[in-house]
Order: structure tokens, then C-alpha cells, then sequence
């Protein structure tokens, strides 16, 4: 099939590269004007082994619903059952089924993808051919020369000859080797995580759904078709299952963290056998194929240029696969890309179209930028405590959850393509990313204290089993309904004083401290942003608030007047202090009023029913500097001295 493609000169868009990023770009423009002339140029004579297997809800409605891929997906690749995290002990000496664990019981609705990308980048090669684009596999790009006004011209080698084409917009998607945003000065090094990784297919990877016991096998469904994860300090195991019966088990090592991290295939495996559960799942296995990365992570300026090139994945940016984000980004640069590019091929005066597109371009590469630094945010509030039970599962879950309220939503809704809407939004975005700083303030100081006091893996081995489900059932099936605004963010804030006041409890050792009714109505959205890193010096000041409160309910029930009195015990024992005032109560009226007040007490909720404080968000929000998600600054501590509160 190659050797009949036919070579032309001239191509209205240009791609350099064919995995899976340019050749969804390439089907994406086809669907939308089938007279385009598309030719995309592959270095590599054959598809192999890649990461970016994983893939998440964002990237799973790119497939289904701008690209068509529903049909392919199911038959030849494997649904995703969401992520999934085990918590070893410091000594990473347990069994799976002693480990605690974060993840789903059941498959979400919402589709996403375990992708082989060899065989599917394939089948799309396949696909984008029948619908007449010309893909060369084996064309090696020599030189290139841009032309916004004559088009541009990519000079090229393929089957020993050399060939000149010229094309109206330029697209890389040459992946890591950044064939023209290299070039072009586009990629930075400037704060972002210093992550290494290596990496392989193993085959006879042991199958997660039959190991361990029975009760623990049957308290979740098909673990292996989740991302699994197994943690360590300041780094995390991947294990994500393919359809051909492979399994690509991979590291990141935080480099700060972690001395010597392996890049090396023996210093690779040595590490993964440290685990003794993962010793137990890869002790029959052969490794196929290796590779690793010093460095993942660097920042793009360049999605789309006002000159008519642009770039997508990995020769745009890459940030991290911790929660498998890459397809995301692909997903909103090719939506982006696709979008400016069909409009300004249909747009025959030339002035008019140059106008549309330098409007254009500043929104497409920012909606980029924003996902970034947000991802960023969220990522360094996980990565601290990944070996932490007890901090990580009330992250993680507060993350799934403002993922679908907040981004996917907006995904499937069309705002992350819609210019006129995210600009109308971008005092929200500010708002949300100064919580997440605010977060990772307390998340940082809760792991301190753990640390400190021995604490920090005392749930690891308890073998909990905690669903972020929970947290967002009451919105999934809603996501992308317009008209929401006000509802999504009142859950999203609701999402965050859950998240702050569970974190809250680890740091004081306090039982049930964030579900409690008493505790949501106290440490509320103002209460915490006036008290950012609320510890043990505020804690007398709440249990005066949660007494008075207590009192008051208390009071509605009854003639007498009372005086409650709530004490850090009253967590543990689950009892609090009542007192009649002047003595007007007897013996059994007075136990009554007890066993009320202690009832009230115990009383946990949902966080969607804490009180709303949407107009507080909003004036914050509004506070936030301008520059807040500006990509020199920190994605840390250092950045939170911005934040107005």
C-alpha cells in the first residue's frame, strides 16, 4: 500500500510524524472538510512499543465523539476501569491484599482506553489512508522552510529519493525529537518536576483479579484493566495491561527524591523486585523491550504560531503520566489546531483570515498552557504523599472528582474550545488553581507532622479499600450539560473543604474528622482560607465554634437551657460534655439531652450538603492576581506568598 501512494507537490496541511497525535489530528480536519490534501511524513518504517498507553476520560470522548473510534476501540483495544493505588509499608514487604487501596469498584461510565499503540497507531494509519490521506512511513524530513504567504516547503527523503512538497499550514508531530519546535526555540525546561523513567512490556505478568484472597478479590472488579499503581518514596510503579497479553510495568523516580534513579534494564528490575508483591506478580515474567527517560517533563510554548505551523503531542510538551493526563492535551491541541485550521483554509481573502488567526492563536495556545500549570498543581499535591495512605486516597479522590466538575466537563461541554467562554472564565481558573496551592500548603505541613510523629504509613498496611466514587456519583452522568456554571462550582468548592478537612484530620490524628456535620458546618471555606495551615494552635478556637453550634441545635430541642462542650476526646470516645444550667433537669431528662447532644455529635454527611459559600469563591477568585498561572512562576510553596486571601 505504500509504494501506490501518490506524491503531490502541493498540500493544504502538512504533518510531520504518524503516531497517534498527528494521525488524530489528520482524521480529526478529514471528517470535518474531506477535501482537504493531508500527507503526513513518518521517520520510522514500522509502529513499535510507546508509552502513553494509558488514557482518561478527556481522551476516551476525543476517540468516541471527534474521532470515531468507538467501534475500534471496543473490538481491538481494552476499556480502562479508572486508576488505581496500593500502599505498601516502609519496607514494601506486603502482599497485595494487605496493602490498602484507592480506586474503583466498578468500570466508570465514562470511557477511557488501555491503548497498544503499536497496533493501534496501525489501524489508524489504515484508517486515515482509506479516507485518502497520504501517510509515508520511512520518509526522514531534511530541512524545512517556513512561508505564511507561499506555503511552506518540507524537503524529504523516502524510498532513497529525495522529495520537495509545500504545504499551507505545518503541524509537528514528530514526538520527542520536536523536529521543528526545536528549531523553533519553543521548548522550556523552567519549573517543572524533575521525573525519570524507565520502562517495558512483560509478558506472563501474573493476572491481578486472581491473586490474593477471595474477599479481597471480590470486593473490586477487574483490577487488571485498571492503571495500577505501586507507590514509594518519591516515586510510583505503573502497571497497565495490553491487549495482546502484555503488560507495560513502568517507573518514575523523582530525582530529588530518589538517589541513582533506574535507567538501566537489570537496575530497572532489581527495583521493581524490591516490592515483594510485585516480585510476586512479575516472577515468571519476560521482559520484551526496554527503554527509559532521564528527563519527561518540559513546557511548550507552541501549539499554534500565527505563521500557520503548529505542533501537537509530544513535540508540543509533556508534563507527567502519574495521572495519565498526555491524551488529554493531545486531545484539546488537536481540537484547537483543527479548529484554526479549517477555518483559515476556508477563508479565502487573505487579510481577513491573517485577522481571525492572530485572534485565534493566543486563546488556542493558552487554553495548553492553563491545563499545564493546573495538571502541575494537582500533581504536586499527589506526589509528596503517593507512599501515604492516609494523605494520598482523600487527595487522589478529591483530584478524580474536581477532574470530571471541573476540566472533563468542560471537555465535553466545548469550553476548552471555546474562545469566548474560557476568557469569560479565566477569573474561576485563578480561583481554583490558588485552592489548589492553598491545598498543597496543608497537604505539605499534614506529611511533616506525620513524619514526625511515626504516622506516616500507619494505614498502609490496614487494607482499606476507599472509591473516589463516592464523591462524584452525583454529577458523572450530568458532565457536559450546559447552563451549570453555578451548580459546578458550588460543588467544586464543596469538593475542596471535603478534601482540606480530611487532610485536616490526618495532621491532628483526629477519627472521622472531615464526614462530620459538626466539623463541615465549622471549617468552612471562609474559616479555611483564613487559616490556610490550620493545625493544633486553631483547633481550640474550632471546638469552641463546634460547641456553640452543638449548644444551639441542642437548645431547639428542649426548655431547659444547656451548654455543650465538644473536646478533642470527643473523637475518640464519640461523646461530648452537657451541662443544664442552674441544675433544672432531672437524672433522666438529663441523659436524654446526652444521648441527643452525643447523637448530633456522631452525625456524619455527604459534602454535597455543607452550607453553599459560592459568593465567598467568587470574591476570592476575583482577588487573585492576573499572573497567578503564569509559567515562570513555581507550581509550589513559593507561589502561595501570591495568593490573596
Amino acid at each position: 500500500m505504500i509504494n501506490k501512494q501518490v506524491i503531490s507537490q502541493e498540500y493544504d496541511v502538512v504533518i510531520i510524524g504518524a503516531g497517534w497525535a498527528g494521525l488524530a489530528l489528520a482524521r480529526q480536519l478529514k471528517r470535518e472538510n474531506g477535501d482537504l490534501r493531508i500527507i503526513q511524513l513518518e521517520a520510522e518504517t514500522e509502529y513499535k512499543a510507546k508509552i502513553g498507553e494509558a488514557t482518561v476520560e478527556i481522551t476516551g470522548h476525543y476517540f468516541l465523539k471527534k474521532l470515531g473510534l468507538a467501534n475500534y476501540l471496543y473490538r481491538h483495544q481494552l476499556p480502562k476501569n479508572a486508576l488505581r493505588f496500593f500502599f505498601d509499608n516502609k519496607e514494601h514487604s506486603l502482599p497485595i491484599e494487605q496493602m490498602s487501596e484507592q480506586g474503583t469498584v466498578y468500570i466508570p461510565p465514562h470511557p477511557a482506553f488501555q491503548l497498544e499503540r503499536a497496533t493501534f497507531e496501525s489501524a489508524l494509519t489504515e484508517m486515515n489512508r482509506e479516507d485518502d490521506i497520504t501517510i509515508l512511513q520511512g520518509a526522514r524530513m531534511t530541512g524545512f522552510e517556513l512561508d505564511n504567504q507561499e506555503g511552506h516547503t518540507v524537503n524529504f527523503r523516502y524510498q532513497d529519493q529525495a522529495h520537495q512538497i509545500s504545504g499551507k499550514w505545518l503541524v509537528d508531530a514528530s514526538g520527542r525529537a520536536g523536529v521543528i519546535t526545536k528549531k523553533m526555540k519553543c521548548h522550556s525546561r523552567e519549573n517543572i518536576p524533575r521525573h525519570s523513567s524507565a520502562w517495558g512490556r512483560f509478558r506472563g505478568v501474573k493476572d491481578f483479579d486472581s491473586v490474593g484472597t477471595k474477599p479481597w478479590r471480590d470486593r473490586a472488579s477487574s483490577r487488571f484493566l485498571s492503571t495500577n499503581h505501586f507507590t514509594g518514596h518519591g516515586y510510583w510503579i505503573w502497571f497497565i495491561p495490553l491487549k495482546s497479553g502484555l503488560t507495560s510495568i513502568g517507573i518514575v523516580c523523582d530525582k530529588t527524591k530518589v538517589e541513582n534513579p533506574p535507567l538501566k534494564q537489570a537496575d530497572f528490575i532489581a527495583k521493581l523486585k524490591e516490592h515483594a508483591a510485585i516480585a510476586d506478580l512479575i516472577i515468571d515474567a519476560e521482559i520484551e523491550d526496554f527503554e527509559a527517560w532521564g528527563q519527561l517533563a518540559y513546557r511548550g510554548n507552541t501549539v499554534v504560531n500565527r505563521e500557520r505551523w503548529g505542533a501537537t503531542g509530544f513535540a508540543a510538551m509533556f508534563l507527567d503520566p502519574l495521572l495519565s493526563g498526555g491524551g488529554d492535551v493531545i486531545a484539546m491541541a488537536n481540537d484547537n489546531l483543527s479548529k484554526v485550521i479549517l477555518a483559515d483554509l476556508q477563508n479565502s481573502d487573505k487579510e481577513a483570515a491573517q485577522a481571525a488567526l492572530d485572534q485565534a492563536v493566543p486563546f488556542a495556545n493558552g487554553v495548553l498552557n492553563y491545563y499545564y500549570q493546573f495538571l502541575y498543581a494537582q500533581l504536586m499535591n499527589l506526589y509528596p504523599v503517593l507512599d501515604c495512605a492516609q494523605l494520598c486516597s482523600p487527595v487522589m479522590a478529591y483530584i478524580n472528582a474536581t477532574y470530571f466538575i471541573t476540566n472533563a466537563w468542560d471537555y465535553i461541554e466545548g469550553n476548552l474550545s471555546d474562545a469566548r467562554h474560557f476568557e469569560k472564565h479565566c477569573y474561576l481558573r485563578r480561583g481554583h488553581y490558588a485552592l489548589e496551592l492553598l491545598l498543597q500548603r496543608q497537604i505539605l505541613q499534614s506529611l511533616e507532622v506525620l513524619r514526625s510523629e511515626n504516622r506516616a504509613f500507619e494505614r498502609n498496611d490496614k487494607s482499606f479499600f476507599e472509591t473516589g466514587g463516592d464523591l462524584y456519583k452525583y454529577y458523572i452522568y450530568q458532565m457536559g450539560q450546559k447552563g451549570q456554571d453555578g451548580y459546578r462550582i458550588d460543588f467544586r468548592v464543596k469538593l475542596f473543604t471535603q478534601c482540606f478537612a480530611q487532610v485536616t484530620g490526618v495532621k491532628l490524628g483526629l477519627a472521622n474528622f472531615g464526614n462530620r456535620r459538626m466539623v463541615q458546618s465549622a471549617l468552612n471555606l471562609p474559616t479555611i482560607l483564613k487559616n490556610p495551615t490550620f493545625g493544633r494552635e486553631q483547633l481550640p478556637t474550632l471546638l469552641n465554634t463546634m460547641s456553640e453550634n452543638l449548644t444551639r441545635e441542642l437548645q431547639q430541642t428542649t426548655e431547659h437551657t444547656v451548654l455543650v462542650e465538644i473536646t478533642e476526646a470527643s473523637f475518640e470516645d464519640e461523646k461530648v460534655k452537657v451541662t443544664v444550667v442552674g441544675d433544672t433537669a432531672d437524672a433522666k431528662q438529663l441523659k436524654q439531652l446526652q444521648r441527643s447532644a452525643n447523637n448530633i455529635w456522631m452525625r456524619q454527611q455527604e459534602y454535597i450538603d455543607q452550607d453553599s459559600y459560592v459568593p465567598e469563591f467568587l470574591r476570592y477568585a476575583r482577588q487573585q492576581p492576573q499572573d497567578l498561572m503564569d509559567p515562570r512562576y513555581p507550581v509550589c510553596l513559593e507561589n502561595t506568598e501570591m495568593l490573596e486571601v
